[in-house]
Order: C-alpha cells, then structure tokens, then sequence
C-alpha cells in the first residue's frame, strides 16, 4: 500500500473514531440532563413471592398505605388483569413513600405521568423504590406492557394531598359509611364482566344469570369464587372461556358481601336465586377467609358442581 493511500484511509478512520466519540459524549449527556431535570429511581428487587398466596403475605395481604414513621409511608400494590390493587393511592405531599409491588397474573408496567416511576412488575418478584411527591395533584397511572385484551383499560391513580387532607381521608377510613354494593361491582368486577353483567363473549363469562346457578348449586362457592380467584377452562351457557379470575380478598368483607348480594339480584328475577336464598353477611365472607384455596383448586371445585 502506498503512502497516500495509507493516509486516505487513516484520515477516515480518525473521522469515524471522531463522530463515535461525539455521539458516545452526545448519549451521556443526554442522560445527565435527564437524570438532573426528570430524577431517576432505581428500581431494587426485594424479594419473591408466590403469586397464588398473596393473600397470607406480609406486604400484600392488605395492599394500601401504611405509615412507616414520621411522613414516611409504604405504598404495596399487586397488578392484575386489569386493575392495579389498589387502583387509587393517596399520600401526602413532600413524604418519602416507599412502593413494593408485585403481579397476580402477567407482566404488567407501572408508569407513573409526571414523574420517572417506571418499573416492571413481574409475577413472583417484589420491585421497590422510593419516591417523593413534590406537587399535588391527581397523577395518572398506565399499565406500559401488554397484558391481554383490556390491557388499555389499566388505569389507577396517585392522588398527592397536603398533609391536613390526608388525615382527614385516614379518618374518614377509620369510620367507613354503608358500602355500596353497586359501586364495589363497577370499581372491581365491570371491566370484565361489564355494567351489564352480560361479559364479554369467549373472553369473560357473564354473571347476569350465571351467577344464581351457582348459588344453588353451592351457597359458599360465589364466596369462595371472590375470595380465591379462578384459573382455567370453564363453560357457560354454551360458550367456553379460559383466562383467569383474579382474587378479591384484598377487598372487606362488608364490601364482598355488598357485591354478592348486587350482582346475584342486579339483572334476574327473585325466581332464579333459591327460595329460601337470604343475602350474603360480612361474617359469611369472614369464615369462608379461614380456609383460601388455590384458583386451580377453585376449578376443580366447580367441576364437582351440578351446573345447568
């Protein structure tokens, strides 16, 4: 090779060593200044858990807020098709709020608007970070990773309040008001099986005239259901459906009893419960507590019913 032809080459080879280098410095400084103006929270494994006994852990037992000390709180939620659980959080602003969370299900994403809380949440896994709320507000929350067909419809909230207000939510908590049947269905139960109870063909079994069947095939297994969950192949009216019940045991027992007793009596006469059906009871919910199954075990339950 002859010496120019050297120095053509070398010439060129600087300038892409160049151009590699500016954009190498380019990205870090792009990162800096995202992490100076936008903050940057470092998502930590803290753990694992089984997704099917989430109802006897330590931190999703309750999933909620609870006061760790002076203006520092524990936020532990659970993601689940499709709904965050809780759905609504609310703290104060300017506390150091230390989230955990986990899946039931599938991998959901936890994104925060406004702020840089972005994390996968991964069935079997506990994520935690920190965070400080700095402005109040009503901050929206987006499930980022696709995790089935009504994955567009997971959507929660993190409500930011002063301090004053804050105490005042705790202690209207402390003394709740008559629960609303109605209300519990549409916050926890529309989504699938819809306002109308009617479900969503192959996809979500209907409640509106299923539900009574199964009051007379088994009193306790509508209790059992919310409870527990249920996982697998099932058919109703005709039509087959294979997804995954979540469980509803974070919820009271007031509130599972108030939403037994809509949805069995929402969309069908009094002539499809038994005659001598009388509304579910919060110590009903509570006894039936005592003894959770797995929603596998859910499924072979209802395999030994006597179904229409």
């Amino acid at each position: 090779m002859d010496h120019a032809t050297h120095e053509r080459i070398a010439k060129w080879e600087r300038r892409w060593l160049a151009a590699s280098g500016l954009m190498s410095l380019t990205f870090v400084i792009l990162i800096a200044y995202t992490l100076a103006t936008e903050g940057g929270e470092i998502v930590q494994a803290a753990g694992r858990t089984d997704p099917a006994t989430l109802t006897t852990s330590a931190l999703f037992a309750q999933p909620g807020v609870r006061a760790l000390g002076p203006n520092e709180y524990q936020v532990s939620l659970i993601g689940q098709a499709f709904t965050w659980v809780p759905n609504t959080v609310v703290v104060p602003v300017g506390a150091l709020v230390r989230f955990y969370f986990t899946s039931r299900d599938v991998i959901h994403g936890y994104q925060v608007e406004r702020t840089s809380i972005n994390l996968e949440v991964i069935p079997g896994e506990v994520a935690t970070l920190h965070y400080t709320f700095d402005e109040p507000g009503t901050y929206r929350v987006s499930c980022n990773q696709y995790c089935g067909s009504l994955h567009h419809e997971m959507v929660g909230w993190v409500e930011v309040v002063s301090a004053t207000e804050f105490a005042r939510r705790q202690s209207a908590q402390a003394a709740p008001a008559a629960v609303d049947g109605e209300s519990v269905f549409a916050s926890n139960c529309a989504s699938c099986h819809q306002a109308n109870g009617e479900g969503i063909a192959g996809a979500f079994p209907p409640v509106a005239g299923h539900l009574p069947d199964l009051v007379r095939a088994d009193r306790a297994y509508p209790v059992k259901l919310v409870l527990n969950g249920l996982q697998g192949a099932i058919t109703v009216d005709g039509v087959g459906y294979n997804g995954q019940m979540p469980a509803w045991s974070h919820l009271s027992d007031d509130e599972l009893a108030a939403v037994l007793n809509y949805a069995v009596t929402a969309w069908d006469d009094p002539e499809a419960l038994p005659a001598d059906f009388v509304p579910y009871t919060a110590d009903e919910i509570a006894a039936e507590r005592q003894t959770p199954s797995s929603a596998a075990e859910m499924l072979a339950l209802r395999g030994e019913l006597e179904l229409p």
